[in-house]
């Protein structure tokens, strides 16, 4: 008799029901509901919770649905990835996930957290409610707290740094949850990502779940993972062009006041394509209408990535977000958190410094003259559109202390020479100083790598004896600031030099520059001239990030865009390498109170037309 009770327990009741659960997955079809609309009708949020109690509803965050229906049945995806900010539901979707394959789809389910002490507040404060609310509790027997049986599976809860979790049993689910905060090794098993995945692999219809906020640059596993997979952002339309944008923290603007004092309240964001703003009142309405866009279809899986920005009216707002970010400043840690909770971004190792746009707009002051007195030479940087030509002058002084003099955007087609005539008028004009003195550009480069480089040769052929030449930016930090002009088989034919740029030594300098506070060396000095130095102006300058990424086994920088658009930052860059290509001592010329005057419109007869430092050394 007692061997008969054991044969009808439910513990064998269910190892046998699992075992003809297995054998039929492949056969039976997936239910017809998905994730996101089991939810719909069917998820209860427990008060003690949740901050909204009652029924799920898509329509609070729909940017979850798309995550949701990839982790159904009905999609072909194994792996699917969640980069995030918080105050995004990230941890719902998991739940969700786990409480659909208990109802629809019976599998052998693992949870995982970073330790047990996390898995067991996981368990109290999130899990257990949740399943209450759902008026599950009948379903699961067993009095273990980290093993619910239910007929035809095992809801199992574990944490990252014990290799039991991942020996006891196979998972047809997987759901790992902060992953960032991994050790790199389980008790001398390997990677506890590995493992989790090596238990699903019996599964023909196996699900991983990957969540997390980013962790440290170059070492963060949600960040590798995203990057991995086909990098899905979620755009909403502009409500007055009605293009497709993300939210990004670059184009989020706020006000001052007349004494500089910042105004959280005014918050707004700029469409980066329209360049009109709007507030976050609209932010339910543009989500409903948003949708997720990959970046890199051909990734291996569905990855997606979104910050705090999103989140829904009444969680975490805009105005909040620049309160947390003026309170971060200055404080690696607090920069940190921002970074990863609030932007939903990888935190760089490299200084702890994050160059804020607005700040540096609020830095705009009123020159004495066209040109400051502490200036001693300008040169310029040229970058070409397809329907523009966009230029800045800068102004250098002693400890290479600059100053903005003109930014400039050039409309017109690179093809016809009506654009090309009003760069002349900006690069062979004259800026006058205080004293009444005129300074003119001692160099120039121009960008040939886009769609124009046959008229970018023909214009600087003409123009290399008054040291205008044609560049390209070349990417790696062994790279000197600049190369000697040179011909290339291409340029030959218009008789053209080429310059190479170390863009990647260019940015280094100029982030470090503008991140120096007060004037001196290498302080970045701007006009109080709107029309030409504005918001746009300052994202674009700041529109690129540096990380670390592994090369060959070897932790190097590196630079991605944060902006589509950075033309500010790339002319910058060139001005600072036609410095270079003047082979004028700077601090020389200061001490000795010269300046730059020769006029280009009256070249001198020489034979090489320059000294170029070698190597490109710095100044």
């Amino acid at each position: 008799m007692d061997d008969q009770k054991d044969i009808l327990s439910p513990a064998f009741k269910a190892n046998i029901d699992h075992v003809l659960e297995n054998l039929l997955a492949g056969l039976r079809p997936p239910p017809d509901m998905t994730i996101s609309q089991w939810a719909e009708k069917y998820r209860i949020l427990a008060g003690t919770a949740s901050s909204e109690p009652g029924r799920w509803s898509n329509a609070r965050t729909p940017y979850l649905v798309e995550i949701m229906d990839e982790l159904s049945p009905q999609s072909s995806a194994t792996d699917v990835v969640f980069m995030k900010g918080s105050q995004i539901g990230g941890t719902e979707v998991l739940i969700n996930t786990a409480l659909y394959y208990i109802k629809h789809c019976p599998s052998p389910i693992g949870m995982f957290q970073t330790t047990e002490q996390t898995a067991k507040r996981f368990l109290k404060q999130r899990v257990n409610p949740a399943i209450t609310a759902m008026g599950m509790d009948d379903l699961f027997y067993g009095d273990e707290m980290y093993i619910k049986e239910f007929p035809g599976g095992v809801l199992t809860t574990g944490w990252s740094n014990s290799p039991s979790n991942f020996r006891s049993a196979p998972f047809a689910i997987s759901l790992c949850d902060e992953i960032s905060e991994y050790p790199k090794d389980c008790g001398g098993q390997g990677d506890p990502c590995e493992l989790a995945r090596r238990r699903t692999t019996n599964f023909p219809r196996r699900k991983l779940f990957w969540n997390s906020t980013p962790g440290i640059e170059g070492e963060c596993r949600i960040t590798e993972m995203f990057e991995h997979g086909d990098q899905r952002h979620y755009q909403v339309p502009c409500p007055h062009c009605g293009v497709l944008h993300k939210w990004e923290w670059a184009n989020i603007v706020w006000d001052c006041d007349a004494e500089g004092r910042n105004l959280p309240y005014t918050v707004r964001m700029k469409c980066p394509h329209c360049g009109e703003e709007y507030g976050e009142y609209h932010k339910t309405e543009l989500m409903a209408l948003g949708q997720w866009v990959a970046e890199n279809p051909d990734g291996e899986y569905p990855s997606f990535g979104i910050n705090a920005l999103y989140s829904p009216l009444g969680w975490y707002s805009w105005e909040d977000a620049v309160k947390d970010f003026l309170k971060a400043k200055g404080d690696v840690n607090k920069m940190k958190s921002f970074t990863n909770n609030v932007l939903g971004q990888a935190w760089s190792l490299e200084d702890g410094k994050v160059v804020d746009p607005n700040g540096l707009m609020s830095r705009c002051e009123g020159y004495e003259a066209e040109v400051p007195d502490g200036t001693v030479v300008l040169t310029a940087g040229a970058d070409v559109q397809d329907d523009r030509i966009e230029v800045e002058v800068i102004g250098w002084g002693r400890g290479l202390e600059n100053w903005g003099i003109t930014k400039k955007i050039l409309i017109g087609n690179p093809s016809e020479q009506a654009v090309w005539d009003a760069l002349d008028s900006v690069l062979f004009a004259a800026y006058e100083n205080s004293l009444g003195e005129s300074l003119y550009v001692a160099a120039s480069l121009i960008d040939s790598g886009g769609h124009h480089t046959d008229d970018v040769y023909r214009y600087t052929a003409k123009r290399e004896r008054r040291n205008v030449f044609a560049c390209v930016g070349k990417a790696g930090l062994a790279r000197p600031l600049v190369t000697r002009p040179q011909k290339t088989k291409k340029s030959l034919v218009y008789n053209a030099s080429i310059v190479n740029v170390g863009v990647d030594i260019a940015k280094d300098q100029l982030y470090d520059w503008l991140s120096i506070e007060r004037p001196g060396p290498g302080y970045c000095h701007f006009p109080a001239r709107p029309e030409e130095y504005n918001q746009e102006y300052f994202a674009q300058l700041t529109a690129e990030k540096r990380y670390k990424k592994w090369v060959r086994g070897v932790l190097v920088w590196a630079y991605k865009k944060i902006r589509q658009r950075n033309e500010a930052l790339d002319i910058r860059n060139y001005a600072r390498g036609a410095l270079n290509i003047t082979g004028i001592d700077v601090d020389k010329f200061a001490a000795e109170g010269r300046k730059f005057l020769r006029n280009p419109n009256a070249p001198a007869k020489h034979k090489s037309g320059m000294k170029l430092i070698s190597k490109g050394v710095n100044l």
